[in-house]
């Protein structure tokens, strides 16, 4: 299944930035204190990338975005 939100979970400290701030609510915190979140629902995703924007722990790889395939070839092709 396809995962439009990746998080690393060695750099990702669990602290829920992410889901607080997904408009479109993919995002399900983890149960486990300091697990990256779970994606709930993927298709629903907006690809705005504020969750990545807001992540504290970006710089690190903590979060990474991750558009589907024919949306990447149309934004290289520009």
């Amino acid at each position: 299944m396809f995962s439009p939100v990746v998080f690393d979970k060695e750099a990702c400290k669990g602290c829920n930035v992410c889901v607080e701030v997904c408009l479109m609510e993919i995002l399900q915190a983890n149960r486990e204190k300091g697990k990256p979140p779970t994606v709930a629902y993927p298709d629903e995703c907006a690809y705005d990338g504020a969750c990545w924007l807001r992540c504290p722990e970006r710089d690190k790889g903590a979060i990474k975005v991750v558009p589907p395939l024919p949306m990447r070839v149309s934004i290289l092709k520009g």
